[in-house]
């Protein structure tokens, strides 16, 4: 008995084979977000990690980031049903977020941050989304916001826009030059981006007042979308997930926002619980 478990996120996609009793193999290919890569990569790249296997599991259960709207949900679901119906009997296909949710709590709010983020909730029937909705527009808090908000100070000092040139520091920038390029380069690529969050936190840590100014901008921003999901779904409890919350700085950041506001932050459980939810197993 084997059963395929699937997180397709934007960073990567990580797949786990389970035996009924524990995960007895694991891997790790590109990812297949439909945000990320776009409906007809993200069907294309996960049909075709199942099909390696060339065999024909008791169930496939996927969790799928991106699929936030109705239309573009039974879009990709309706393309990728058919395609894996050969390679299990139960297939379940489902967002990323409500996966993570159903990892700790049959209802309630979550967060996700990593390369994008979102606020996520469900109060049994009704599903709520705040922030999220792309990193052109969207995605507060999230590593390419952060990223993002680096390099343009980053700019700000290199042109003389800023008395405080504490950010230079923080790069691998040595000219005005050598960002320009990366960010002609790179303006569209939300992962590139987003490895300078990693900049901006360390900044954070050795007390740098404009990257505590950024941090704190943002998180007040993302803990009040916290406040309005868990405030419908009747919740004092946010369970947060993803990259981001990797770093203690971030964590600490997040979670003393959230105690002003009367909110406990869990780290959530492992995706995997909520995976294996979906198959009732």
């Amino acid at each position: 008995m084997e059963y395929l478990l699937i997180d397709a996120g934007g960073t990567s996609t990580k797949v786990f084979v389970y035996d009924g009793e524990k995960l007895v193999r694991q891997y790790k290919y590109e990812p297949a977000s439909v945000d990320k890569v776009g409906p007809y990569k993200s069907v294309l790249r996960l049909s075709s990690i199942i099909s390696s296997f060339n065999k024909k599991f008791n169930g496939i259960a996927i969790s799928l980031a991106g699929i936030d709207s109705e239309v573009m949900a039974k879009e990709v679901k309706s393309q990728l049903y058919p395609l894996l119906s050969k390679y299990a009997d139960k297939v379940i296909i489902e967002h990323d977020a409500h996966v993570v949710l159903m990892s700790n709590a049959d209802k309630g709010c979550i967060t996700i941050a990593g390369t994008g983020s979102i606020v996520y909730g469900f109060d049994g029937s009704k599903r709520i989304i705040k922030g999220d909705r792309g990193w052109l527009v969207g995605d507060i808090c999230s590593g390419f916001w952060l990223g993002r908000e680096f390099l343009h100070e980053l700019l700000r000092e290199f042109q003389g826009l800023s008395n405080d040139r504490s950010l230079i520091q923080f790069s691998n920038f040595k000219t005005e030059e050598d960002l320009v390029r990366f960010l002609y380069k790179n303006s569209c690529n939300p992962a590139k981006i987003a490895q300078y969050s990693v900049n901006l936190l360390n900044a954070v840590k050795r007390n740098s007042t404009k990257a505590v100014r950024i941090l704190n901008s943002c998180m007040s921003e993302f803990s009040t979308l916290v406040q309005i999901v868990c405030k419908a779904v009747n919740s004092n409890v946010v369970y947060y997930f993803g990259g981001m919350y990797e770093s203690p700085v971030y964590v600490s950041f997040f979670s003393r926002e959230l105690e002003k506001k009367g909110i406990k932050s869990v780290k959530s459980k492992s995706v995997i619980n909520g995976l294996l939810r979906l198959l009732e197993l």
